[in-house]
């Protein structure tokens, strides 16, 4: 018996795309229509290019229409399928506007219904449409305190903030998340927004610091504009060039820089007005952990970016989980490795444990779980506070820009080699197990 070319069938098998014959017919159009407001959907979630692409193209073989011509870029999008006289070409609207943790859940429910052959293209446009459309589960007082709460668990995880500076982190990350929901998406406010609300934290922050309200002023300052921080983008630009989208992932990179930039220069304005010395303003202390108080700080950043982004019901649970996973993983790494190899590692197990919990019942798509632990993962708060000191000439801490850089690098390479992994066990568990890869 010929085991390799048994071998060899099996992987053909595997690799061919699998097309399902829907209830209803999928005109080539009407399929293009569905695949740009899904592509659409999934850019504005901040979803890799390259995840993207794939996603896209099992979908279109889903609906009878494989042999498509995919161009996905951070906002735009050129989807061609045979039989169409025309190539699909959208805009979309850049990732910078806020995501939301129910709208994500509810695209991808899109995605697989589409590739199981349970929803027809012009099913699809509808239901994408009403998803769209679909008010936040939360109002809005409650979302403003969730950004609160997310602040104050990010003082405490990250910079080992006392009582009375997560207070401070609370009340100033309320006011940012109030001043984010008042500002329209893709409008002219929503592009100053950033540089703005870093100006005027930093000046009230600064101010407290002058009058002794406050000890630390980076431990209330940095946490509250943690939803700022570019983290994601900086992630998934390095993830999108180890995979070969050099486009994508280069504008990326310069999208995210070019907000820590400006995140920075307000920073600087704000302390120009002020009297306040630098050394003081800048000054980042080595967190001082107890047992317990880092853990408290990831359950109350999950639990804040529950509610500030509308995660879907129960997702709290596997959202909470994950990042206590990861956290656990880049903590004990640490230990006995330099810090770089915790995030790769961080990152690996962040990425295996989303993609493996999606499958349970309840628990929401991987990139709920995926957002929330760049907050928590990439040294975003790191990098704009050693950028803001080395614009003022400072160095106050020992984390060097390429120390930054390389931390980012690792956690981007921990996510691609977690994806390969979880692809090896996608490929060999049995169906009754119910994973799903995207």
């Amino acid at each position: 018996m010929d085991l390799g070319g048994v071998w060899r069938n099996l992987v053909r098998r595997w690799r061919e795309p699998k097309v399902i014959e829907s209830s209803t017919s999928n005109d080539p159009s009407t399929t293009q229509a569905f695949l740009m407001g899904l592509g659409s959907a999934l850019l504005s979630v901040g979803v890799a290019t390259t995840d993207i692409q794939r996603t896209l193209r099992s979908v279109g073989n889903a609906l009878g229409h494989p042999g498509m011509s995919i161009i996905v870029l951070p906002t735009v999008m050129i989807v061609s399928l045979p039989g169409t006289e025309s190539r699909g070409l959208q805009a979309v609207t850049p990732v910078a506007s806020e995501v939301r943790f129910d709208r994500a859940a509810d695209v991808y429910r899109l995605v697989l219904a589409a590739e199981n052959g349970e929803l027809s293209a012009e099913e699809g446009i509808t239901s994408l449409e009403e998803s769209l459309a679909r008010p936040p589960r939360f109002a809005p007082v409650v979302r403003v305190v969730g950004h609160g709460v997310a602040a104050a668990g990010v003082a405490l995880v990250l910079l080992g903030a006392q009582l009375d500076s997560m207070l401070g982190a609370f009340v100033l990350g309320a006011l940012v998340g109030a001043a984010k929901l008042t500002v329209r998406p893709g409008s002219f406010g929503a592009t100053i927004l950033p540089v703005f609300l870093s100006f005027v934290a930093a000046l009230l922050v600064f101010t407290a610091a002058e009058a002794h309200i406050i000890a630390i002023p980076l431990q209330v300052l940095v946490p509250a504009m943690v939803t700022l921080l570019p983290g994601a983008a900086l992630t998934t630009g390095i993830q999108e060039l180890a995979s070969g989208d050099m486009v994508s992932g280069s504008s990326r990179l310069v999208y995210g820089l070019t907000q820590l930039g400006l995140l920075a220069s307000g920073i600087v304005a704000a302390l120009s007005i002020t009297g306040l010395s630098p050394s003081t303003a800048l000054f980042a202390p080595e967190p001082g952990f107890g047992v317990f108080e880092p853990w408290v700080g990831v359950v109350l950043l999950a639990t804040g970016f529950y509610l500030y982004y509308c995660g879907p019901s129960r997702s709290i649970f596997y959202l909470a989980f994950t990042l206590l996973i990861a956290y656990a993983a880049q903590v004990l790494t640490a230990q006995v490795l330099p810090a770089v190899f915790g995030g790769f590692v961080g990152a690996f197990a962040l990425t295996v444990v989303a993609y493996l919990l999606q499958a349970l019942p309840g628990a929401p798509p991987a990139v709920v779980c995926f957002l929330p632990a760049f907050w928590l993962l990439v040294p975003g708060a790191a990098g704009l506070i050693g950028l803001t000191q080395r614009v003022l000439g400072l160095a106050l801490d020992s984390l060097s820009l390429f120390t930054i850089l390389g931390s980012i690098v690792a956690i981007a390479l921990g996510v691609v080699t977690g994806t390969a992994f979880y692809r090896q066990i996608y490929r060999v568990a049995p169906s009754r197990w119910g994973l799903r890869f995207g």
